[in-house]
């Protein structure tokens, strides 16, 4: 084997380009801050050539920046829905500060409904339709149970819901001690949460080195792997005593399914979830395996629609499938609900 093309000397090449190569920008499209609230802001993209009525909220992980939603031209879902001529909202929640480590997801859910509200009132519209992402979408679906009036409908991606069918993480969540691992006071650092992300794909590391340097030698193809790396590579600290609620109440209570989870002094059941819904499954998702995410299709009330994409939980947004598929899809769901 030629020692230059041998998969050891290729992962060292692909570990020098990812040090030594600046990443891409991102967060291009044009747009105005509509809302601000501590470390929260509201971007608005406004739609291109006629405005459909109903705006579209979109709620990133507070675990990521808001920019993933925004990663680069041709793959950003902001821009894809306001071409599209929907008015379209995208909350950024910001890096929180030691101030906010105490914060808890009722407290989070409370940032998310003024966000809501604000994009109403600046669309001049009654409702909008929410579309939540990852544990965002986890967040839009436990809104839309507590407080449905500002919502003409709701989009779950890849959101957990069933936690005890999380998979790797949901096995990994299980022997976390909440109490000692997420002191209330603190914030959870990222260098704590990225071994954990690492655990469900262990051999992820060396594929991503790998990817890295078969796509050097052309530079267009180099520059969209470096732009999701992005997206792994920057992630926001956690309020403690959010990560602390939602890892017991959530992966080790299975608290949705089960209606323990209390929000506001009273549990919280997806039932109550009556607004249109469509949930977005992708099969090869590890993060957030389709049997978490699908029943939320058959717990709540409401219209409901499951959607699976051959696809995995980034590819979603930013692969091949987003444009093709799952851009329309949310335009067309959100159309069909004004």
């Amino acid at each position: 084997m030629n020692p230059e093309t041998a998969p050891a000397a290729r992962i060292q090449r692909g570990m020098a380009i990812l040090a030594g190569t600046p990443r891409p920008p991102v967060g291009l499209t044009p747009h105005d801050v509509i809302h601000r609230q501590g470390r929260l802001c509201v971007r608005y993209y406004a739609p291109v050539g006629v405005s459909r009525s109903t705006p579209i909220v979109l709620v990133p992980s507070l675990i990521n920046k808001a920019y993933i939603l925004d990663l680069e031209p041709g793959r950003s879902l902001v821009a894809a829905l306001a071409e599209r001529g929907h008015p379209t909202y995208l909350v950024d929640w910001g890096v929180p500060e030691q101030e906010n480590a105490s914060e808890d997801v009722g407290a989070t859910l409370g940032l998310l409904r003024r966000s809501i509200d604000r994009s109403c009132r600046h669309a001049g519209a009654p409702r909008a339709v929410l579309l939540g992402y990852c544990m965002g979408g986890t967040l839009a679906a436990m809104l839309a149970a507590r407080w449905p009036e500002r919502l003409a409908g709701l989009v779950a991606l890849a959101a957990p819901v069933q936690f005890g069918a999380g998979g790797r993480f949901a096995q990994f969540a299980l022997s976390i001690d909440t109490e000692a691992a997420f002191p209330l006071d603190r914030l959870v650092p990222v260098e704590s949460m990225k071994p954990a992300f690492q655990l469900l794909d262990p051999v992820g590391i060396v594929s991503k080195h790998l990817a890295i340097e078969a796509a050097s030698h052309d530079p267009r193809k180099l520059a969209r792997v470096l732009v999701r790396e992005r997206w792994l590579e920057e992630n926001v600290p956690l309020p403690g005593a959010f990560a602390a609620e939602f890892i017991r109440e959530g992966y080790q209570r299975d608290g949705l399914v089960n209606e323990t989870w209390i929000i506001d002094g009273a549990p919280l059941r997806l039932k109550e979830v009556r607004v249109p819904t469509l949930v977005v499954t992708c099969a090869r998702d590890f993060i957030t395996p389709p049997a978490a995410a699908s029943p939320l299709a058959t717990l709540v009330s409401g219209d409901a629609r499951h959607v699976s994409l051959d696809t995995g939980h980034i590819g979603v947004v930013v692969g091949g499938e987003g444009p093709k598929q799952f851009y329309p899809l949310v335009s067309d769901f959100s159309s069909g609900v004004s």
